[in-house]
This record gives C-alpha cells, structure tokens and sequence, in this order.
C-alpha cells in the first residue's frame, strides 16, 4: 500500500513521530507530488531513501541543498535534519522508502546488522549518500529499491519476504561501494538547536502574527544571524518558510475537510482571502477550490 503523500508529525524537536509501516514490517513507501505540497524540515530514526521519479527534486539534508534530476536518489541515514521543497507548476515526483534497520537485520548481534547496517546506520561522518547515476551500481540501487517500493505498494505474493531480500540486496551493494571520503555536513548544535525552537514556534503559532522581530526575540538572536540560520537550513528566508507552512496546512485542510476558503484562509494566519487565494495559486499553480478539486480524489490510500 503507498502514501500518496507523507503527512507529518514531530514533536517538539522537530523529530518525527508518525509511524512508518507497523512493528512486524517496519518500512512504508510514499509518493509526492512536489508540484503541489512540499516536505517540512523533520528527522527520524529510520534511513530513508529517495528517488527522483519523475522531474526534479529539490531538499535540503543538514545545512546541504541538493538537487535530484530525474532517475537520481539519495540514501539519508537516520537522525539528520532533511526537507523537500515545492517546484512550483513543473512535475516533480518523488518516491521514497523509509525503512526501520531492524526489518533488514533484527537484532544487532546478527550478522546481517554487521554486515548491511552498521557500515551506513548512524554514522556520524556518513550523513547521506549521492547516487547521480553516473556510476552502474546506482542504477542497480535504484531498481531493487523501487522493486521492493512496488512489492509493497502492490502488496505482491509474498510482498514482506521479497521486499525484505530487494532492501537487503541494495543495501549489500552500497557498503561494497561506500566512499572513502563521505560527504560531511555542518555540525553546528547551535544553529540546529536555534533552529529546532523557531520551527516549533512557527508550528504552533502559524496562525498568529509572526514577523522577523518575533522570530529574533525567541531565539535571543539578530536579524542576519535570523536569516542566515534559515538559509542554511531550509534554504530560504524566515517569511518565506512561514508563508510555504501556512499553505501547506492551507492544503491539508482543503484535502481532508469540508472548510471553506475564507474559514481556511484565516485558520491558517491569512487574514484577506484575496491575498490568500493569490498567494496559494502562485505556490499552487491552482486557485484553492480548484486545488480542492484537482486532488481531492487522488488520496484514495489510508496510512500504512
């Protein structure tokens, strides 16, 4: 069964804590259209692997922007700071695996822990791994992780076992061709500290007046240190990241509620449903009732 679109939930740290798969097959597929939504900057304790479907695929990892073109993914390991931005009106699909290490390897006595996780799970100077395709095995990664995508989503004969083996497979070929020299990635547990407290409070308060100057009161910071902080890690500004997560919750309440626009526009801090209905159609490519009926259809899968 496939997530036709990741819906999150953190907890205060901004760590994850929606539950992917179940406790028997812990791994869950999603597929996002990043025409229409983006994916807010989370973390979570699984690694996750992402594929560049169709189009291309704009994230951030760490402090790191990276681009996907078409056919290219990315292996992120576990607990680092990553998020997808919206590509305005072009096509932009993505597919990507969250996968629990202990579906590959269950205990980490085993052999199988040693061998397929421990290279890659949790390695601090391991932050994530670039597969561009300009090398044979990154195709071969990405064939066996969108079979086990398919295996799941199609919920195949025997789709746990074969999943399991295509998952395992990949991750064999990857720790035979780690790099010598990983990426490394910024560090500073000051910035993703500062980071963490103002992405909370624009979580909870979205609906509120939020400005440059609140933000700067919160984190006892100034202005260019405010702005830096964000471009480095979400890679743009402070009102810009507010504005993308207000029409995102503008997108899920279209989606999932029977609301109007103007009970919209206000439940999520637009106080002027024209100025709403301009900003959600120059993020969207549709007006908000059209996006409502565009799409509504199209989330047709329960959660896993």
């Amino acid at each position: 069964m496939v997530n036709l679109h990741c819906t999150l939930h953190t907890d205060k740290n901004q760590k994850e804590i929606t539950r992917h798969g179940s406790i028997l097959f812990p791994v869950a597929c999603y597929e996002d259209d990043m025409a229409c939504t983006d994916v807010p900057i989370h973390w979570h304790d699984e690694f996750e692997y992402i594929l560049a479907f169709n189009g291309t695929i704009h994230l951030h990892v760490g402090t790191e922007p990276i681009t996907l073109r078409q056919g290219a993914g990315i292996l992120i390991n576990a607990g680092l700071l990553h998020s997808v931005s919206h590509s305005l009106r072009k096509p932009s699909i993505l597919r990507s695996l969250v996968v629990h290490p202990d579906l590959i390897a269950g205990s980490p006595q085993s052999c199988y822990w040693q061998e397929l996780v421990l290279p890659f799970y949790g390695r601090q100077n391991l932050p994530f791994l670039l597969m561009e395709g300009n090398k044979p095995w990154h195709a071969t990664i990405a064939h066996l992780m969108m079979h086990a995508w398919d295996a799941i989503t199609q919920e195949t004969e025997a789709y746990t076992i074969e999943a399991r083996y295509a998952l395992s497979k990949a991750l064999h070929i990857l720790c035979q061709n780690l790099p010598s020299s990983p990426p490394t990635i910024s560090r500073d547990v000051s910035l993703l500290e500062r980071m963490k407290l103002l992405l909370q409070y624009i979580e909870q308060h979205y609906a509120e007046t939020i400005s440059n100057q609140t933000l700067m009161r919160l984190a006892a910071c100034s202005e260019s240190v405010l702005l830096r902080s964000f471009k480095k890690t979400v890679g743009t500004s402070p009102m810009n990241y507010l504005q993308n997560y207000r029409i995102q919750q503008a997108s899920s309440l279209l989606l999932s509620t029977d609301m109007t626009s103007s009970e919209i526009a206000i439940a999520t801090g637009f106080h002027d449903i024209s100025y709403f209905t301009k900003i959600f159609h120059r993020t969207t490519g549709l007006a908000p009732q059209r996006f409502r009926a565009a799409h509504r259809t199209k989330i047709t899968s329960p959660p896993l």
